[in-house]
């Protein structure tokens, strides 16, 4: 029937109804000559008095018209619609408890319908009206046998997607999990249209209360690839937290009753295998995410860490690793599990420091949070061995302190605190014995970052190793170890022209450049100390005087050294000895 014609046989019955069957011969125009009437029918949802007075005027055409039953059938089920949305409506503005007395009439004029025009070519909207009707008005068992009628009856309905979502929803309810199961199925195949994605999530809902923990999870799989599997958004999938409302909720339901499948399965080892069956999906992070989560909740944290980490071993350049590392160092730490943490420390600097190949391709300045849990755990990672090499003095500890100290440098070179970085290795390496090497770290502390509060003990504890190592040197390679240590003495003392022992360094590096026979230097290290402020002692100023006109007389200087043997005259004369084989003056 055709919707137009109804509705000008609707408003040509109002009107006639309005002016009163007793006087139409003032009017000769019949309810057939008003058919050809053009009404403009509003799109608009009606408002509930525009309902009501739709409804009351199809029950007035109702009352009028007895002879053509495809516009009667036409205007019942308009009537039934409009019963049950305005029943519907009643309930949601009020009291979602209170009877739903517009469903009733519409079960009422849906039953007259059906049994009235059998052959009524929209019966299977009728039918699935009524399935509504009954289940608004709290019959679900009515309900769902009239949905299975329009599954027998009208297997070609377009709304067979619809019917069988349906028929799920019912059955579900009344933890009919098999039945139910099988009427999402029939949605969830090609063509189902918009009740799909929906259908598959409460079809993996139905296997999961089924105990079919295995068959769920393929489902829950092919949900979570319409969901979230996206080429276009960053790493290849839409974030959860990006998406409606609806559909994160969805999704996170999903991954949460996906997590209990696997916990069920003994967790990592079923989860590698799924993400293997589903092709390493982009998303998969986030399974391994709300596994562990999962776990951690059950204050399983050896479990959680284990999962967390799993994904690090498939794809440890992947941007969600060091996330899912951090989270195994904290699962352990909760855990109690103090070794553990330390390991997770060391396994996430060995993926993560900046030389390794998760940073090819990748600017360090767009991931703050990665660098600075490196700089983190490489910190604590070199003051744990550092301390345990002071307990216990393993040369294994000293090692792994002074490793963790130069990778931090090589990582950090600009840091504030690399001074202070390059002092406590130089540090280590000198309790650890070897120092020649804390040498080259005591001078890079002092000399090679701008001046702070350990230069000038860096530059003093360097002169300390030199003397350390001079005295493991074979013979022959003293001389010359010793002319370097004498050298690192005078740039302390320039550098550091505050420090107490200042005056001291130069003193005995006058004295060490002339028994070396470097006479020239020995005059000018010498005029160094004489010129120093706060200026040396009568002790040492006698010694620079000294070994000056000493100096001076062995080049052959006489004039000269005569002078500076005059600077001491009040005071006895030092004699120093050479030892380049030549006797001093």
């Amino acid at each position: 029937m055709n919707g137009s014609r109804l509705a000008a046989l609707l408003v040509a019955a109002s009107v006639s109804l309005a002016l009163g069957a007793a006087n139409a011969p003032q009017d000769a125009r019949t309810l057939k000559d008003l058919q050809a009437r053009k009404v403009q029918v509003r799109k608009d949802a009606p408002s509930d008095s525009n309902a009501g007075k739709a409804m009351e005027n199809y029950r007035r055409f109702l009352e009028l018209q007895k002879t053509d039953p495809a516009l009667r059938a036409e205007a019942l089920r308009r009537l039934g619609d409009l019963s049950l949305e305005s029943g519907e409506l009643e309930r949601l503005e009020s009291d979602v408890g209170r009877v739903d007395l517009g469903g009733a009439e519409a079960i009422r004029l849906y039953t007259l319908l059906l049994k009235a025009h059998p052959d009524y070519p929209r019966n299977d909207q009728v039918l699935y009206q009524l399935a509504r009707a009954y289940e608004t008005t709290g019959q679900p068992e009515q309900s769902l046998a009239t949905l299975d009628q329009i599954v027998k009856r009208f297997p070609k309905s377009s709304q067979i997607p619809e019917v069988q979502f349906r028929r799920g929803e019912l059955l579900f309810s009344a933890m009919k999990y098999g039945e139910a199961e099988k009427a999402y199925a029939e949605v969830t195949r090609p063509g189902a249209g918009e009740f799909y994605q929906q259908a598959l999530y409460k079809q993996g809902w139905s296997l999961f209360k089924q105990n079919l923990n295995d068959e769920s999870l393929p489902v829950f799989g092919k949900l979570l690839d319409l969901k979230l599997r996206d080429a276009r958004a960053p790493r290849g999938f839409r974030q959860p937290d990006t998406l409606p409302r609806a559909d994160r909720e969805i999704v996170e339901d999903t991954l949460r009753v996906m997590s209990v499948v696997f916990s069920y399965q003994d967790g990592v080892e079923p989860l590698n295998r799924f993400v293997t069956s589903m092709g390493s999906p982009p998303y998969s992070p986030l399974l391994y995410a709300r596994l562990g989560d999962l776990y951690v909740e059950k204050q399983r944290y050896q479990d959680a860490a284990t999962t967390y980490r799993a994904f690090v071993g498939r794809e440890p350049n992947n941007e969600y690793s060091p996330t899912l590392s951090t989270q195994a160092i904290e699962a352990y730490r909760k855990g109690g599990f103090a070794q553990l943490v330390l390991d997770g420390k060391r396994e996430y600097v060995e993926n993560y420091n900046l030389g390794t190949s998760f940073w090819q391709g990748r600017d360090k300045a767009k991931y703050p949070q990665i660098v600075s849990e490196l700089k983190t755990h490489l910190t604590d990672l070199a003051a744990y061995h550092h301390s345990e090499a002071q307990k216990h003095k393993r040369p294994e500890d000293y090692a792994q302190a002074a490793r963790w100290y130069r990778l931090q440098l090589a990582s950090f070179p600009q840091d504030s605190d690399s001074a202070q970085v390059n002092f406590r290795l130089a540090d280590v390496l000198f309790e650890g014995g070897q120092f020649g090497a804390a040498v080259d770290e005591y001078e890079r502390s002092a000399y090679a970052y701008p001046l702070g509060p350990d230069s000038a003990k860096a530059g003093y504890a360097a002169l300390s190793a030199y003397q350390k190592q001079e005295a493991l040197l074979p013979e022959a390679e003293r001389a010359a170890w010793h002319a370097r240590s004498v050298e690192s003495g005078v740039k302390f003392a320039q550098t550091f022209p505050e420090h107490p022992d200042g005056n001291g360094v130069l003193t005995r590096a006058t004295e060490d450049l002339y028994k070396a026979g470097k006479l020239q230097r020995a005059i000018e290290v010498a005029a160094l100390l004489l010129a120093r402020n706060p200026p040396a002692t009568a002790a040492q100023r006698r010694i620079a005087s000294s070994v000056t006109g000493q100096a001076r007389f062995d080049l052959g200087e006489f004039a000269a050294a005569e002078l500076r043997f005059g600077a001491a005259k009040d005071q006895k004369r030092v004699r120093i000895s050479r030892t380049d084989g030549r006797p001093a003056s």
